[in-house]
């Protein structure tokens, strides 16, 4: 598994820098912004008609410290409303605390409403499926769903409920895990997993 872990690390550095300069390049202004990690990426925004009113910046395998340094990508397109969809890789792919994740995604929110008068949306982290036939481990890897929830109620606690979006409680099975008929992998949507994230984002962007 430790190989299997900096093999993807590794793809993913590749990945971040690809993103990072294809961002750089952006000159679309007053948009909505989606920043996160996989469950942003590969989200088809062509698909499902958002592409003229969305800005996708989403990089697999992202984490909060990640963001933190390209959050200037995003403020300086001066975005009329941001989307946060980030944390879960931060289990598993830094030596963070899972406060300190919360701390980062608080500071995420808080610089860029600072910054660019936009109105930060938060997604809370979505539930995993471990100890299925389809569950990819190198994914999932070593994160729970009670270290998700243990980040998701400190989440709530400090962000208005109106900028708090709680799609975990729409993923889950009757065992409080992923719904198997919502992913691919034990971690990542499906479809129809994407159907229920694409409501959240219709929602934020009627208010």
């Amino acid at each position: 598994m430790e190989k299997d872990i900096e093999t993807i690390k590794k793809i993913i550095r590749e990945d971040y820098d690809r993103k990072v300069k294809k961002f750089s390049d952006l000159n679309e202004f007053n948009k909505v912004i989606i920043i996160g990690d996989s469950m942003v990426a590969y989200l088809n925004l062509n698909k499902f008609g958002l592409a003229k009113e969305v800005i996708n910046q989403g990089i697999a395998g992202d984490t909060t410290i990640g963001v933190i340094k390209r959050l200037d990508l995003a403020i300086r397109l001066k975005p009329s409303k941001v989307i946060l969809s980030i944390g879960s890789n931060d289990i598993v792919l830094t030596d963070l605390t899972l406060q300190e994740t919360v701390e980062n995604i608080i500071k995420i929110k808080e610089e860029i409403e600072a910054k660019s008068n936009s109105k930060v949306y938060v997604m809370n982290l979505t539930p995993v499926l471990r100890d299925h036939e389809i569950t990819n481990m190198d994914y999932v890897s070593s994160r729970t769903n009670d270290d998700i929830k243990k980040i998701n109620k400190e989440l709530k606690k400090q962000i208005v409920k109106e900028q708090y979006i709680n799609i975990y409680d729409e993923l889950i099975d009757k065992d409080g895990s992923l719904n198997l008929k919502y992913t691919t992998d034990g971690i990542h949507l499906n479809p129809e997993g994407y159907e229920i994230y694409l409501n959240f984002i219709h929602q934020i962007m009627k208010q």
